[in-house]
């Protein structure tokens, strides 16, 4: 048999894995796989997580802006100005001429009253203490029989005063009269002082008989006060 012979085979070079491992290695050192730790020292995930916290600036929230009025500033108490006083408004003055006459029902008679002053009545204010004079007599039929006044009395309830009680037997028939006065006292803030005056009367039934029939007659007079009085005046500031 013919010996055979083996075909010649090139040599082959070896190959160097230790290169190649070496090369695998310096990659893997220059590049870090996520999740992680690199081989250079590289921070981990965790690691990453520290340092971006460190690093890593928080912003707290603005408020919003809000407007606060400004207070309207009190005025000075020196300069605040006290409301005017109200007008004084002037009353019923029935003696605002100087005189009046009223004239009363008394029976069969008629009592007149004649009221008069001699002051100025556009002077009276509630400090005032103004005088009244006043006279009475009767007027009617003249039969004869006697008409006496047995009580005068004068009255301002406001002031809770009596302001005259004359007790007597006085004869008003014509052709006498009655003739008194009374001063009316201050009345501090009022507008007016009403007057209750009272008379009582004595009228003889027949001429000479001495038998009286009593009869009350009531009058008012009102007086008004022209201005105002220093109680009612508001002081200056």
């Amino acid at each position: 048999m013919t010996p055979r012979h083996s075909a010649s085979r090139q040599p082959r070079r070896p190959v160097s894995i230790p290169v190649i491992a070496a090369a695998v290695t310096l990659t893997l050192a220059g590049c870090a796989v996520p999740g992680l730790p690199g081989a250079t020292g590289a921070p981990g995930a965790p690691e990453m997580q520290r340092v971006v916290a460190a690093g890593a600036h928080t912003t707290d929230p603005v408020p919003a802006a809000t407007h606060t009025p400004t207070p309207t500033p009190s005025p000075s108490p020196a300069l605040v100005t006290p409301p005017p006083a109200p007008a004084w408004v002037p009353a019923k003055n029935e003696l605002g001429t100087g005189s009046v006459t009223h004239r009363v029902d008394a029976a069969s008679h008629t009592l007149i009253i004649d009221y008069w002053t001699n002051e100025d009545p556009a002077s009276w204010t509630p400090d005032t203490s103004p005088l009244i004079r006043l006279n009475a007599r009767i007027d009617g039929p003249d039969n004869g029989n006697a008409i006496k006044v047995t009580r005068f009395n004068v009255r301002a309830d406001s002031l809770a005063a009596v302001l005259a009680n004359d007790a007597g037997e006085f004869t008003v028939a014509p052709p006498f009269t009655y003739s008194s006065g009374v001063v009316v006292p201050p009345n501090p803030k009022a507008h007016s002082t009403q007057l209750l005056l009272t008379f009582d009367l004595l009228t003889e039934t027949a001429p000479g008989s001495g038998i009286y029939a009593r009869q009350t007659v009531l009058d008012t007079l009102n007086i008004g006060y022209a201005k105002p009085g220093s109680a009612t005046v508001t002081p200056a500031p």
